[in-house]
């Protein structure tokens, strides 16, 4: 079975520890993935030493805590000036190494635009050929930790109503692209790089992927799906987004999510809030959305780590998010891996 972990903020040490308690109440081991946001962690001196020392109290009550580190969120003015913040994932790696972390989470993207602006770049196979010189760089850099790339799908932006967000030529991540980023790795003897999938973010993927697909004159012109082009389109029928999944990926992240069906991906006259929230809804409680998690069991590796990112339920923190523990509590059930407590054998 694979392991299971928890995401947490990095400078929020009530945050941590609430993490640490609910898999140790489990019997669990400890696994958590430590979300940054920037000037609060990375970016400055006082940030940093904010999560070192979270860290380190983390340790006092979970010593063989594993540790991964995420890159901070995007910063919308700079992802649309360069074709790659390198400087933030540089400030992340040194990170890393201070703290102890095993892996850091970089997202796959490159000349970003805002909404319907225009693109920045000519050429998808450009744009690969750009991020895959910058991940080489970075695991050079960094060759005792792994880099673990990940999908980001629709890169929407509050207030999430479908207006506001960032598109790129390598947002999607589509199966055939991450075998192809593998083949990259496997020619350039790169050991310390490997790609992962988040299904929320593969939801929306495949969402815009099937409506292009069933209903082109749907998404004309549309800038959320122009770089899903014709040999994307030429290489399924439909994609669902466990199809994204393999076992050779060593992580995963998991939420619940809105996969649209068959018959509305084909209806041009499906109201576009529904196609929105298609493509936004992420981070949602196992069990509230649409996606069949007992049919992922077959897709994953033995060595996989599935990572719980669930946002809190109603009436719940940050701190003490449920939703995201009972989501890991009903993953696991569905996957066949029986509740455990602390005590038993």
């Amino acid at each position: 079975m694979p392991t299971f972990a928890l995401k947490g903020a990095l400078a929020d040490v009530a945050q941590l520890e609430a993490r640490a308690a609910a898999l140790v109440a489990m019997g669990r081991p400890v696994v958590l993935e430590l979300h940054t946001f920037g000037a609060r962690d990375v970016d400055t001196a006082q940030g940093r030493a904010a999560s070192r020392a979270a860290v380190a109290r983390l340790r006092e009550r979970a010593p063989d805590a594993r540790l991964v580190l995420h890159v901070p969120v995007q910063q919308v003015p700079i992802v649309t000036e360069v074709f790659f913040d390198v400087g933030q994932c540089e400030r992340a790696i040194a990170l890393a190494g201070e703290i102890g972390a095993e892996a850091l989470v970089i997202h796959r993207y490159g000349a970003l635009v805002l909404g319907n602006r225009p693109p920045r770049i000519g050429s998808k196979a450009e744009a690969v050929a750009r991020f895959e010189s910058i991940v080489r760089d970075l695991a050079r850099r960094a060759p005792d930790l792994t880099l673990l790339v990940e999908n980001i799908g629709h890169y929407a932006l509050l207030p999430r109503d479908g207006t506001s967000f960032l598109a790129g030529p390598i947002d999607h991540f589509f199966p055939w692209e991450i075998a192809a980023f593998r083949d990259f790795c496997a020619r350039e003897g790169i050991g310390n790089v490997a790609p992962f999938v988040d299904v929320a973010h593969a939801t929306l993927s495949s969402n815009l992927f099937n409506r292009k697909r069933a209903c082109p004159a749907a998404l004309a012109g549309d800038p959320r799906a122009a770089w899903i082009d014709a040999d994307d389109l030429d290489r399924a029928a439909r994609l669902h987004p466990f199809d994204f999944v393999d076992p050779a990926m060593p992580w995963l992240h998991v939420s619940d999510a809105v996969l649209l069906g068959v018959a509305e991906v084909a209806d041009p006259t499906l109201p576009e809030p529904r196609l929105v929230e298609g493509i936004v809804s992420e981070g949602l409680e196992i069990g509230t959305g649409a996606l069949p998690f007992a049919a992922l069991a077959p897709r994953l590796g033995a060595a996989a780590t599935l990572v719980v990112e669930v946002e809190p339920g109603p009436g719940e923190s940050h701190v003490e998010n449920g939703a995201q523990v009972r989501s890991l509590a009903r993953l696991a059930a569905l996957l066949g891996d029986a509740p455990r407590t602390v005590g038993d054998a």
